[in-house]
């Protein structure tokens, strides 16, 4: 039978009958037989009373204690130090026990869904590296078997495989590399140095730094700033340096030849605003909600070419929210690409 309030109070009352019945006949017949109506009245009404109360503290008692086991199991011990205050008597307690289990299937049911969330992206996660990995070690493969069998002496190709299969090795570490750094990233191991930064000459030499790739792409790199020229950011400088070459090599490689990529520094009060936009191809709308995610590329086959890791961008993010900052992104296609971050001044001055 299931216990409710109202089959609690149903037998509460049954009871309180029956011993108000009883009590009358007794003192009517046998105790109270020649007193007058009124005492056996009220007699047999505080029979009633008392009947009552101890009936409920009778029930009350033993759904206490086994609400109590009920408790005990969907609480941890270190979350039980309040139980006895849960179930006090003046409390409502089939409601105190309907919260509490409502409560707990609430929080099983979210502890479940994360388990099925991590557990899909580990399986995707172990799936996208074998994939990424998978391409320059066949490749690797091919070139080094092709050389044993007798290219090798061939000095029209020997060193043209010799190439592919380094070129191959370097995208392996790569991809390794950035493996590495999202695991830092992701399991919150990243420890930033703070320092004081001249912003204007630190994007000056990444500009210079990409001298190589822009002369190679014939892509004009150039910066706009609409901040004083002394104006310091504090940052971690090897990190912040990271994003600003995944953000321009995605920026130079992934955009039109001889086209242009422009670096531009906005004035935002307490922050600054960074902005690295080309006249690339553009990106559709539906891919921008996953240009952050580990792996996700909008052209794979374009993207291995360019021998990237897929990894650039999710680094980007995570070294931007390490920082406290966000990244964001727009981009029109046929038009361009937008990438802006934030930066925080410094408190000093030069």
């Amino acid at each position: 039978m299931h216990i409710t309030a109202r089959r609690i109070s149903f037998i509460a009352a049954i009871v309180v009958i029956v011993t108000m019945i009883m009590s009358h006949w007794l003192f009517s017949t046998l105790l109270f037989r020649e007193s007058q109506g009124t005492i056996r009245l009220v007699v047999t009404l505080a029979t009633g009373i008392i009947t009552y109360a101890l009936t409920l503290k009778v029930i009350s008692m033993f759904l206490i204690s086994k609400v109590r086991h009920i408790f005990q199991m969907i609480h941890k011990p270190d979350e039980q130090t309040d139980l006895e205050s849960k179930l006090k008597e003046d409390q409502p307690l089939l409601k105190e026990v309907e919260l509490e289990v409502t409560k707990f299937l609430k929080t099983q049911n979210q502890e479940l869904n994360s388990k099925r969330d991590l557990e899909r992206y580990r399986q995707d996660f172990v799936g996208n590296v074998a994939h990424e990995l998978k391409t320059p070690i066949f490749n690797i493969q091919g070139y080094v078997h092709t050389l044993q069998d007798g290219a090798l002496e061939d000095e029209k190709v020997n060193r043209l495989y010799l190439q592919r299969a380094s070129d191959n090795i370097d995208r392996m570490i790569k991809i390794i590399q950035d493996l590495d750094s999202v695991y830092k990233l992701e399991s919150n191991q990243l420890t930033l140095e703070w320092h004081d930064i001249d912003l204007f000459s630190f994007v000056e030499s990444m500009i210079d730094e990409m001298i190589m790739i822009t002369s190679e792409k014939g892509v004009n790199l150039s910066m706009e700033s609409e901040i004083d020229t002394n104006q310091l950011i504090t940052a971690d400088p090897d990190y912040l340096r990271q994003v600003f070459i995944n953000l321009l090599e995605n920026a130079i490689k992934y955009g039109n030849p001889n086209g242009q990529t422009n670096i531009k520094l906005f004035d935002l009060g307490e922050k600054v605003l960074v902005e690295i936009k080309d006249n690339g191809p553009g990106i559709d709308n539906k891919h921008l909600r996953h240009i952050f995610d580990r792996f996700y590329r909008v052209d794979k086959a374009r993207s291995r070419a360019a021998g990237g890791s897929g990894l650039g961008l999710s680094i980007v993010k995570h070294i931007m929210e390490a920082h406290n900052q966000s990244i964001k992104v727009r981009s029109t296609p046929g038009v361009g690409t937008i990438f802006s971050f934030t930066l925080e001044k410094a408190k000093n001055k030069i």
